[in-house]
C-alpha cells in the first residue's frame, strides 16, 4: 500500500513539473531578477554587456553556474553577474536558459515609435 501511494505521489510531482511553461516562467524571471538592466529588454546586449538571447542552452548554463559558483578568473564586468547568478536554483537557471535560447520576438508587444515631428518653439 505504502509503495503504491508513494508511486502514485511521484507521479502527481512529475505532472505538476511537467504543466509549468519553461518558457513563460524564464521570461518572467528574467524581468523580476534584473537581467534586462545590463542585457536589454530581450536579451540584445547594452554597452559591454553581452548578447545572450538565442544562445545555445548547454552554453547559458555552463556560464550561469561559473558565475553562481563564483569560479575562475573574471573581468570586472563578468563580476558584476555573481551576485545575481549566486541567488538562482537549478531551476532557476533552466527556466532563464530555456527563455533566452528559445527566445521568439513577440511581435503584437508594443514598441517605442521613435519617429516624431518637432516643430514650434520648444514649449517656452
Amino acid at each position: 500500500m505504502f509503495k503504491n501511494l508513494l508511486f502514485l505521489l511521484s507521479l502527481s510531482l512529475i505532472h505538476m513539473h511537467a504543466d509549468i511553461d519553461t518558457y513563460k516562467e524564464g521570461e518572467i524571471l528574467y524581468a523580476q531578477k534584473g537581467c534586462n538592466g545590463c542585457h536589454g529588454i530581450h536579451g540584445e546586449g547594452l554597452h559591454e554587456y553581452p548578447v545572450i538571447m538565442n544562445k545555445p542552452k548547454w552554453y547559458l548554463v555552463k556560464k550561469m553556474k561559473f558565475y553562481r559558483g563564483k569560479k575562475g578568473v573574471m573581468n570586472q564586468t563578468a563580476q558584476i553577474m555573481i551576485p545575481f547568478a549566486e541567488n538562482l536554483n537549478d531551476d532557476e537557471i533552466s527556466y532563464l536558459t530555456t527563455y533566452l535560447s528559445q527566445y521568439k520576438e513577440d511581435l503584437d508587444a508594443p514598441k517605442y515609435d521613435i519617429e516624431y515631428e518637432s516643430w514650434g518653439d520648444g514649449g517656452s
